[in-house]
């Protein structure tokens, strides 16, 4: 479904060719960290306006992922949020773009039509699960994605992405 986003000029690829760390360079910001081992989760957090409102990106790497990104959260925040200086603004109008038809102030029906019917839903929120096998390398895997879409007043409010490789 979503392996990948567009943010800038960046294209970032889920757990694949994009470190944190590289990410961090082009817009700064500082990477947070917390837990360790299997609990340890790495973020970095950038974020602009539409025309919709002020909005936050969060890329995320856990201790699957490694160094590189292996998941986002894209939400909308009030319009009197405030970002501290860890969390870096994007340049200009510079936005983030998915490889389907899904953002952030798009309508429910829109989500549908691009994703289909949900896996699941708990009231404003779609859940969607997908796993498929892969060959890397010669080798095969198992690639889940997950994405989770929050919806508001039939919009678009927030997005999650999760992609993990195992074999």
């Amino acid at each position: 479904m979503i392996a990948s986003l567009r943010v800038s000029d960046v294209t970032v690829l889920l757990e694949e060719d994009t470190k944190l760390e590289d990410v961090q360079a082009r817009f700064a910001g500082k990477i947070g960290t917390q837990g360790d081992a299997g609990d340890s989760l790495s973020w970095l957090c950038l974020h602009g306006s539409d025309s919709t409102g002020p909005w936050v990106l969060w890329l995320e790497s856990d201790e699957v992922d490694g160094p590189y990104v292996g998941g986002f959260q894209w939400r909308y925040v009030p319009r009197s949020a405030q970002f501290d200086r860890r969390c870096s603004a994007l340049p200009g109008t510079t936005g983030v773009e998915l490889p389907i038809d899904l953002r952030l102030g798009a309508s429910e029906a829109g989500v549908i039509r691009t994703l289909g019917r949900p896996t699941s839903r708990r009231g404003d929120t779609l859940l969607y699960e997908h796993e498929h096998h892969e060959l890397i390398r010669g080798e095969e895997f198992n690639s889940s994605n997950t994405v989770i879409v929050d919806v508001r007043r039939g919009v678009i409010w927030a997005i999650q992405v999760g992609k993990t490789t195992t074999n």
